[in-house]
């Protein structure tokens, strides 16, 4: 009976011991990204990130050498897929093992394109009907030469699924290294048909913030490091993976962008329209890294943009945000924190103040931004009003009509009150840029990369006073 226990021992010992090292040689054969959320994904092929986790202001210290030791645990992440789950449905072309995180056992092994459906009852995870007895399965890809693949949710991933039980519901994270995660965000985050330096500057970027929320464990109480979605980093598995793009992860494999000693927050957005900002103003804490500077994105899409509303339809936005002023009638670009006009220096607007009948409300850029759905902050405010144009007495110009539109204010209010005559008086917000500003502009790095800088040199001019440290 001892000799049986102690055998059974062994076994399960392992079997936990292959587990392990299934997982860790899977990160270790790899590696052996105001309110920033608005300005989602634009009408365009890819997706960019906004991330709307807030860094925390922390006095940084030099402990490179504490982080880099553990470097092999450090390359393994987990990334939530989806929560709250009452039914899941998992596979893999190349087949698959399913180990029980708890006991060391293993639960199936099916053969290709076999599917998994997973439920639960109780505290136990249920396999195709039959009862596993625990709260945590892992699925591991059988490896080819290609590396294992794993389906969930018709998307195909890197790496292993780990399923558990919280809450009733089930979690499903998908365990993997860094280098293949990023391999994942990259083309979800920039063109892949961009310059090969852009894209490597990218990769960097993409890394360093990886490293940066793991550190910070943002969504550890969410059993993860980091989400899947615009939250952390746009992530969609292998669907989305190209070459050129696992190509510049190749080439940076292990580079990440320190500050004294500590993996930064490096936050990214699409388009700056001419200038990024500072940190504090847009978070209210000074990051060092994080400077305004000069950008030319002058080629992108988003350099210029203008949105038009009805006054009436202004009125009703503010009332959907619990702002409800009445009738508008007039608007003012106000100072809020250290702006003097209600203008920081990058141009973008600090503070808008909006007049109506009801109350007098005072809004941050970033405020406006949300209620609108404005690409930027970097705005300017005017009116239009309807007039009827002067009879055109040209016959032959039948096409012409005698309706149009005229400036109610000439320039773009840039401190002065707008005066709003009536509710179909049209209010123009003429902007730039797409994104919180803060960090790498993508298309800023674009032209810099088109312009023949290499990527460590797009990298220091966006995120200042950095090193670009390889981390293994």
């Amino acid at each position: 009976m001892i000799k049986s226990c102690f055998c059974k021992g062994i076994v399960q010992g392992l079997l936990a011991l292959f587990i392990g090292t299934a997982v860790l040689g899977q990160g270790l054969a790899e590696a052996s990204m105001l309110y920033p959320g608005v300005g989602k994904k634009p009408a365009t092929t890819w997706k960019k990130q906004d991330s709307t986790v807030k860094p925390e202001e922390k006095k940084d210290t030099d402990d490179r050498a504490s982080w880099r030791k553990h470097e092999s645990e450090a390359s393994i992440i987990k990334v939530g897929l989806a929560s709250g789950m009452a039914s899941a449905s998992i596979s893999s072309v190349d087949g698959m093992h399913i180990y029980g995180t708890s006991d060391g056992r293993q639960h199936g092994d099916f053969r290709s394109n076999i599917v998994a459906n997973l439920s639960v009852e109780g505290n136990s995870i249920l396999v195709n009907g039959k009862n596993s007895g625990v709260s945590e399965l892992l699925f591991v890809p059988v490896e080819k030469f290609s590396g294992g693949r794993i389906k969930y949710n018709k998307n195909e991933y890197r790496g292993q699924i780990l399923v558990s039980i919280v809450g009733g519901k089930l979690l499903i994270v998908n365990k993997i290294s860094v280098e293949d995660y990023i391999k994942g965000v990259l083309p979800s985050e920039m063109s892949p048909a961009w310059n090969m330096e852009a894209l490597k500057a990218q990769a960097v970027a993409a890394r360093t913030y990886t490293f940066y929320m793991k550190n910070q464990k943002a969504h550890l109480g969410d059993g993860y490091d980091l989400c899947d979605s615009t939250h952390c980093q746009v992530y969609d598995g292998l669907s989305n993976e190209s070459k050129t793009t696992s190509d510049a992860v190749d080439a940076t494999k292990g580079m990440v962008m320190t500050y004294q000693g500590k993996p930064i927050y490096a936050p990214y957005h699409a388009s700056s329209g001419g200038s990024t900002e500072n940190s504090e103003d847009v978070w209210g804490n000074n990051l060092p890294y994080l400077r305004s500077v000069k950008d030319d994105d002058s080629k992108s899409p988003y350099h210029n943009w203008s949105v038009r509303f009805k006054a009436a339809q202004v009125q009703k936005l503010l009332s959907a945000a619990g702002k409800n002023i009445g009738q508008l009638k007039s608007i003012s670009m106000v100072p809020v924190g250290k702006s003097i006009n209600g203008v920081l220096d990058s141009g973008r607007a600090s503070g808008v103040k909006f007049v109506g009948s009801g109350q007098t409300v005072v809004l941050t850029g970033q405020q406006v931004r949300q209620i609108f759905g404005l690409k930027s902050t970097y705005f300017v405010v005017r009116t239009e009003r309807m007039a009827k144009l002067p009879p055109d007495n040209n016959k032959k110009n039948t096409s012409h009509k005698n309706t149009g539109t005229i400036d109610a204010a000439p320039a773009a209010m840039t401190g002065t009150k707008l005066k709003v005559e009536n509710t179909s008086v049209d209010i123009i917000f003429d902007g730039h840029g797409f994104g919180h500003g803060l960090g790498m502009s993508q298309y800023g790095a674009k032209a810099m990369a088109d312009a023949g800088k290499k990527y460590e040199d797009i990298l220091h001019h966006y995120y200042t006073d950095i090193e670009i440290y390889k981390m293994y």
